[in-house]
């Protein structure tokens, strides 16, 4: 079994209201001075009887006022206290919607929510403090443990994004659960297999996501995921079988401190970290628990390192293109395909009859459904100095949602070079989809 390679900060913000009082207008009344005319006591009596019944009037007058005012007021308070009642029952509302969402956002942690505090497409390190030997030390010791192993070499610009499959290739140090003859025979129904073949593993769905929020801070993992298992969702357990191992021993070479971010660099002992490249920067965060002193966040393979070339290839008939980077070897070119700064996959040419250690000059690169099966096919135009060859890798869907792609075909490159005058891409794709028949023939 061929080995396969393929942001939980979430920043808070805090709003301030700033309430401001305002002063109330004040009302002045001015009154007018009285004159005193002195008139003779009939007049005087005259005006007192006036003055008796004015007052009795204004008595009258006053009191009904003041119960109209007396009744606005009750009237006021009334709505007063409705508005403070449906202001108090808003109130409530939000607090009990605030704390739903507090709730919830404790419940599970929002993928969408990780953000790239690591310059994951720089690639340089951060700035901070320079670690020394003996915390490089620690690290590298965390990183070879066989339960963290499994992170080192698949790349992600935040934990959500690992290949997981990578990460619990070979059960990531988690013991085998116990489970029953039935869910082992559903297993092996669900294969198409009547026994175990190679070593087994089984996984509890809970101890999966146990061990996936306490190494990335992930809650409610999704078991889907892990594409290279068989889920037998009645039981709640994942069952593989392996025959080899991803494991990776790693060497830190350099390392910076930033608050509790950690970054290291590190290479692999005795093997290249994700076969093609030679170093990566593996970003952690300090937990502060003894237990569990780092969850990982991100790993970055500097595959610009190590690439010969950097080819923008084609997609036939579209406007897009995919990146792919070339690292010629002694066998000959290896093409990694690039998606988000990370190796999403390797490919390797190599051909039974045909040596192509001399042809690590790619010139072309493009991609095209050559075979009609809903699948992209690669198709290489490589040269030696002198010659050109075309060599196609067909793609096959090796489980689902991965795609893998062949080393080549003798016959379809001499074929070719007997048939198309010059090895374009273009060419070379034009001829084919002409040909069809022929090409699945060989």
């Amino acid at each position: 079994m061929k080995k396969k390679i393929i942001k939980t900060i979430s920043g808070a913000m805090a709003a301030a209201i700033i309430l401001s009082g305002c002063n109330s207008p004040q009302l002045k009344i001015d009154s007018e001075d009285e004159e005193t005319v002195e008139e003779s006591n009939e007049a005087d009596s005259e005006n007192e009887s006036d003055e008796e019944s004015t007052n009795e009037s204004e008595e009258a007058s006053t009191k009904e006022t003041e119960d109209e005012e007396t009744e606005a007021k009750e009237s006021d308070a009334d709505s007063s206290a409705d508005a403070s009642d449906a202001a108090s029952d808003a109130d409530e509302e939000s607090d009990s919607a605030k704390k739903d969402n507090d709730n919830d956002s404790k419940k599970k942690t929002d993928e969408s929510e990780f953000e790239d505090i690591t310059d994951y497409d720089s690639t340089v390190m951060l700035d901070g403090e320079k670690l020394t030997e003996d915390e490089l030390s620690d690290i590298q010791d965390f990183l070879n443990q066989y339960e963290n192993n499994g992170f080192v070499a698949t790349s992600y610009r935040t934990p959500d994004k690992a290949n997981w499959n990578e990460v619990f290739y070979g059960g990531a140090g988690i013991e085998n659960c116990d489970f029953p003859d039935e869910a082992l025979d559903a297993y092996l129904d669900a294969i198409g297999e009547d026994f175990v073949e190679y070593d087994l593993i089984a996984l509890s769905g809970d101890d999966v996501r146990s061990y996936v929020e306490s190494k990335t801070g992930i809650t409610d993992f999704d078991i889907s995921l892990l594409g290279g298992f068989t889920y037998i969702e009645e039981y709640d357990i994942l069952f593989d079988q392996v025959s080899d191992t991803n494991y990776v021993n790693v060497v830190c070479e350099e390392g910076i401190r930033r608050d509790d971010l950690i970054q290291v660099l590190v290479y692999g002992e005795m093997q290249m970290v994700g076969e093609l490249g030679t170093y990566r920067r593996i970003s952690l965060i300090e937990t502060g628990d003894s237990d569990n002193p780092y969850m990982f966040y991100s790993n970055r393979e500097l595959w610009e390192d190590y690439a010969d070339s950097v080819i923008e290839a084609s997609v036939y008939e579209t406007d897009e293109t995919i990146t792919c980077a070339t690292s010629g070897t002694a066998y000959g070119p290896d093409i990694a395909i690039i998606e988000d700064n990370a190796v999403k996959d390797i490919i390797y040419p190599r051909l039974s009859d045909i040596d192509l250690s001399d042809f690590n000059d790619v010139k072309e690169i493009a991609f095209c459904d050559v075979n009609d099966d809903d699948l992209t096919d690669m198709v290489l135009i490589l040269s030696d100095g002198d010659d050109t060859v075309a060599v196609v890798c067909d793609a096959h869907e090796y489980y689902e949602g991965y795609i893998e792609y062949s080393q080549g075909s003798s016959a379809v490159t001499i074929w070719l070079s007997d048939n198309v005058k010059k090895l374009t891409a273009d060419n070379v794709i034009e001829y084919i989809l002409n040909h069809q028949d022929e090409y699945n023939e060989l």
